[in-house]
């Protein structure tokens, strides 16, 4: 028996393409009148037009419409022609007149009814507790005359002319371009009309009414779907059987698409013919109405059912590892097809993943069972059994996945990196094994390499979850405050039949050090008259990296690095000490952690000043006219600085003689037979040199 489904989608829309004013609110008070046209040889240019609302089409039905055009696209529209519908005389004279054709009598009786229905006032009192379900009643009614009305004017020309909405211009020329435009004679009390113009060259479109209709060849079914189009709407489906010599109709009723809304989207009608024989061919014709009133061919299909029913699916036990490179692979069959041609196994890493066939040919229909010698060693294994029948039709078992006898274990894993922070938080990070069915890591720790390492952690995925990532990254946390200072981490891999790797290597990771050093110790400061000599003891801790020697000339100044010890150093001189400057020190100890000691007990020194003074050099002498010259070098030459000159008379005794601030003096000779002189440096605060070398002058 053959479905008759009819999608219904705006039965406006089956006609055309409404302005978005067509389903507008209802507190949107526009309201337009589309027309759509076509140009006929010999006859001109025919129009159809329909209004948008119910409303509107009262209005024209009891007004009239005018219909105006332009040349070309240009707005200057001009009147042609003024419409009315049929008078009660002309409609029984139309009605007769198609007396040999009851279809298009009934439209033209149903569409007089709605013309009586639409300039007939109506009214009445108003009962509020019934009313608004009998307003909604109304409307639902009033919905469907005015469909009722869409088709009939659609369905038969006559209908269009009588109801006053098509017109034909016969004042035009081939070729040429115009636009049209229909107004209503009268004006709605609420709605504001306004026209959409609509263009169209004056030539013929043979491909206008040409609709492709596509066809699924399901089992014992056709389905069929084509695209709406504006200029097609109700469509009829002929069908000729193989064997047969005429075509069938298998609809009475049109098929419409008909929807509460328009949307963008194409729409799209279907029709499905079931209850077919197999591996026919059938032949199709579709029809359907332009908006002129013609029911025309619009596409003929041809089409063969087809077996599209699968055989029964397989059930797949589990497979078995039943030889170290085999494993079997065993299904059941319920109700096995009389088509049924075979079977394929197929096998994947993952349980969703691209199966890959492990025979060239079908295995017989007859086969249970089959052994499969080229697994993956150490992946995941999955099979899947196919059934297929002699149409290729294929039904699919469920995957299942092979437990491997394994015995070979992961190799030795290696922990990457290992970091702890000042809270005691060690994080691990491991570089991941290659196996395939790696199932995570198992962590130890020691607080000696000697000792013996216990679990602490483990990461392994579930059996069902072994798509996840294996665990890289573990954490542990540790106490600070300990004797050891150092604590030891390795790692073992396990895959899914719990084989354990060797230990990795050992990863040594050094606890925080929060305790400082101990404090260095001055043991003694020996002052000389240009250095400083420091004797110290330095820290004791086992990590102390350096120390520091600090030095300041004033206990309320900051403490200044002076120098960086050595180790093993446990004295120090300051050559750079001035005489007379105390200088304070103190030390630190820095540890590996970077924690410093507390400063050393400072100590002060100082270099004293002896009162032995620098000697003067480059003493010369020289003579003129019995005047003596003398001249020397002195360095630390300053204010409180003075110089003595020695004399010897001929009983050769140097006596001091005269005192100068210079480096020179001058000195008148008598009658001596010679004379020698020297220099001594003298401060004011009473230092002095030792004498100088001596110069002489003999006449």
């Amino acid at each position: 028996m053959k479905n008759k489904i009819i999608y219904l989608t705006s039965v406006l829309v089956a006609l055309f393409v409404f302005s978005p004013q067509a389903m507008a609110q209802n507190d949107e008070f526009t309201s337009t009148i589309k027309t759509r046209g076509r140009f006929v040889e010999d006859k001109g240019i025919e129009l159809r037009f329909f209004p948008d609302r119910r409303a509107i089409l009262n209005t024209g039905l009891k007004t009239g419409f005018i219909i105006e055009r332009a040349d070309g696209n240009n707005n200057n529209f001009i009147e042609i022609a003024r419409l009315q519908p049929f008078t009660d005389e002309q409609w029984e004279n139309a009605i007769d007149a198609a007396e040999g054709n009851p279809e298009t009598q009934d439209y033209l009786d149903l569409a007089w009814n709605f013309l009586k229905s639409a300039t007939t006032p109506s009214g009445g009192s108003f009962n509020f507790s019934s009313g608004i379900s009998d307003m909604r009643t109304q409307r639902a009614n009033e919905d469907f005359e005015y469909a009722v009305f869409v088709l009939s004017a659609i369905r038969e020309a006559k209908v269009a002319e009588a109801l006053a909405l098509s017109f034909i211009d016969s004042d035009i020329s081939k070729g040429e371009t115009y636009t049209y435009r229909v107004k209503t004679i009268g004006s709605h009390p609420l709605y504001s009309v306004i026209p959409e113009p609509y263009t169209l060259k004056a030539i013929a479109n043979d491909k206008a009414y040409k609709n492709e209709v596509y066809v699924y060849e399901g089992d014992t079914e056709l389905n069929f779907v084509w695209e709406e189009t504006e200029d097609l709407t109700g469509y009829f489906v002929e069908r000729k059987a193989p064997g047969e010599n005429s075509f069938t109709p298998l609809n009475e009723a049109p098929l419409y698409n008909i929807s509460d809304k328009v949307s963008d989207d194409m729409v799209r009608g279907s029709y499905q013919d079931d209850s077919l024989t197999n591996y026919q061919l059938y032949a199709y014709r579709f029809y359907a109405n332009n908006l002129y009133g013609e029911k025309l061919l619009v596409a003929e299909v041809e089409a063969m059912p087809r077996d599209r029913t699968p055989p029964g699916q397989p059930f797949l036990e589990k497979p078995e590892h039943t030889a170290p490179r085999e494993v079997e692979v065993k299904w059941q069959m319920n109700d096995v097809a009389p088509d049924l041609m075979g079977f394929a196994v197929g096998r994947s890493d993952k349980p969703e993943g691209n199966f890959t066939l492990l025979q060239n040919e079908l295995l017989p229909a007859s086969t249970r069972s089959f052994v499969d010698t080229s697994f993956v060693v150490g992946a995941r294994n999955y099979y899947v059994v196919q059934a297929v029948d002699t149409a290729f039709n294929v039904s699919s078992s469920l995957p299942v996945a092979v437990t491997l006898i394994d015995t070979v274990p992961p190799i030795q894993p290696i922990i990457e990196s290992a970091l702890i922070d000042s809270l005691g938080v060690v994080t691990l990070n491991m570089t991941q094994n290659p196996e395939k069915d790696l199932m995570g890591y198992r962590l130890f720790r020691a607080n000696d390499p000697e000792h013996e390492f216990s679990v602490i952690s483990e990461g392994f995925l579930e059996v069902d979850s072994m798509d996840n990532p294996v665990q890289l990254i573990y954490t542990d946390t540790v106490t600070l405050n300990s004797l050891t200072p150092s604590i030891f981490y390795r790692v073992k891999a396990l895959d899914f039949n719990y084989n354990q790797s060797d230990f990795s290597d050992i990863m040594k990771v050094e606890r925080p050090d929060t305790i400082p050093p101990t404090t260095p110790v001055f043991k003694r400061l020996v002052n000389s008259t240009n250095q400083i000599e420091l004797h110290f003891a330095l820290s004791a801790s086992k990590d102390v990296a350096a120390h520091q020697l600090y030095r300041k000339e004033s206990m309320d100044a900051p403490w200044v690095v002076y120098a960086n010890l050595e180790t093993t150093q446990k004295t120090f001189i300051d050559r750079e000490a001035e005489q007379g400057v105390t200088y304070y020190y103190s030390l630190r100890a820095l540890d590996n952690s970077g924690l410093y000691s507390d400063y050393a007990h400072p100590v002060f020194g100082k270099a004293y000043d002896d009162g032995v003074r620098d000697t003067v050099t480059n003493l010369t002498l020289s003579e003129e006219d019995g005047n003596i010259t003398l001249t020397w070098d002195y360095a630390n030459l300053d204010d409180d600085t003075f110089f003595v000159v020695f004399k010897a008379g001929e009983k050769g005794r140097l006596r001091g003689y005269k005192r100068t601030n210079e480096l020179s003096f001058s000195d008148r000779i008598g009658n001596e037979e010679s004379v020698t002189y020297a220099i001594r440096t003298h401060t004011n605060d009473g230092g002095q040199s030792k004498l100088s070398e001596t110069v002489s002058f003999e006449p």
